[in-house]
């Protein structure tokens, strides 16, 4: 596939371990997408794991809200209270139904943004915010440059396809990244139903998540849906694998969940034989000798092909090699490995 990058030297690594017997690891085939642009990042080890043109200018659609959301967790409190304008209530194609005049805090508007994508609490946050939504862009902006974002550029709160507004793939990590870091956005990206007050005529008003991988795909935390006609479908993902942390991004996508659980899926699986990989090695004290081994489970000689069966899991050495040569094993098996599996 063109483009892509699986950011590793290799994909296979030969291991010789004592009595030179090799060990061949390989990392997984990398996910076929509909996704013109993607790309997982391990955010514990903070490296993208593989990417395609990841650094391309794209429209962006309702991910552009996880700018606004961390615009205004900057500038105004929670508790604060936005009179709605005609203007904000006017916005349409996703919305909660603000109607002008009513008194919304920032929390509740907030929640309207990230979890029902609402296009009219997002300009009632850019108006109260920045004056007015062009006020809000430039402080949108400001916040790019502060986040390192080198490809992206904000003209609106809420994603509506329009000239000039744009990112890329890796930048939309970044702003995941940051999100993540902030409790409150954490929360509310993982939030699948909220109720708000009635509307003036005494409809309840409910937001539901737009996005399905929530409750269904294990590991999901988050994030963001979007989608415009010229951005096509969008999807910011945030997976937690045992202790880790992976972003996935996936743009103009054809099937941005199924795009996302194949990407969600390589990454967990790229990760885990990473972290089996290197796990620390043993020494053990045995018979009045000394003994070091490299042990790997019935499990992990499967995933790893090993040449023929290791009958314990182990390689084992005479004391007089012992000394620093687990330390040594476990060097050279950093310096050989991509970075994909957790060389340095």
């Amino acid at each position: 596939m063109r483009g892509i990058r699986l950011l590793a030297t290799c994909a296979l690594v030969a291991v010789l371990p004592p009595g030179g017997l090799p060990i061949s690891s390989e990392t997984p085939d990398l996910p076929e997408l509909t996704a013109t642009a993607w790309a997982i990042y391990d955010v514990d080890a903070g490296i993208n794991l593989a990417e395609l043109n990841a650094d391309d200018e794209r429209p962006m659609a309702s991910v552009t809200k996880i700018m606004t959301a961390l615009v205004v967790r900057d500038e105004v409190e929670l508790d604060e209270r936005v009179r709605i304008t005609e203007s904000a209530a006017a916005t349409g194609e996703a919305e909660i139904g603000i109607a002008p005049g009513e008194l919304w805090t920032v929390e509740d508007l907030l929640k309207a943004v990230l979890v029902r994508s609402g296009n009219d609490a997002a300009v009632a946050l850019a108006e109260y915010v920045g004056g007015s939504v062009e006020g809000f862009a430039d402080l949108m902006n400001a916040k790019a440059e502060e986040l390192g974002l080198e490809g992206s550029h904000f003209v609106n709160p809420h994603g509506l396809d329009a000239d000039g507004h744009y990112t890329t793939a890796n930048d939309l990590v970044k702003m995941a990244v940051a999100a993540i870091e902030d409790p409150v956005l954490a929360r509310m990206g993982r939030t699948k139903l909220v109720k708000f007050k009635p509307d003036p005529a005494g409809i309840d008003r409910i937001a539901r998540s737009t996005n399905k991988l929530l409750g269904v795909y294990p590991g999901v935390v988050g994030f963001k849906t979007g989608f415009t006609n010229k951005a096509g479908l969008v999807l910011v993902s945030v997976m937690t694998v045992g202790d880790r942390t992976l972003v996935g991004v996936v743009m103009n996508s054809e099937a941005h969940f199924d795009d996302s659980r194949e990407l969600l899926d390589w990454g967990a699986n790229a990760v885990t034989l990473r972290d089996s990989l290197l796990s620390p090695l043993a020494v053990e004290q045995g018979g009045g000798s000394t003994q070091s081994a490299i042990r790997f489970t019935v499990a992990q000689q499967a995933r790893m092909e090993t040449v023929k069966p290791l009958a314990d899991g182990s390689f084992a050495v005479s004391d007089l090699q012992a000394s620093g040569l687990a330390e040594r094993i476990e060097q050279w098996l950093r310096s050989q490995l991509p970075v994909t599996l957790g060389g340095e």
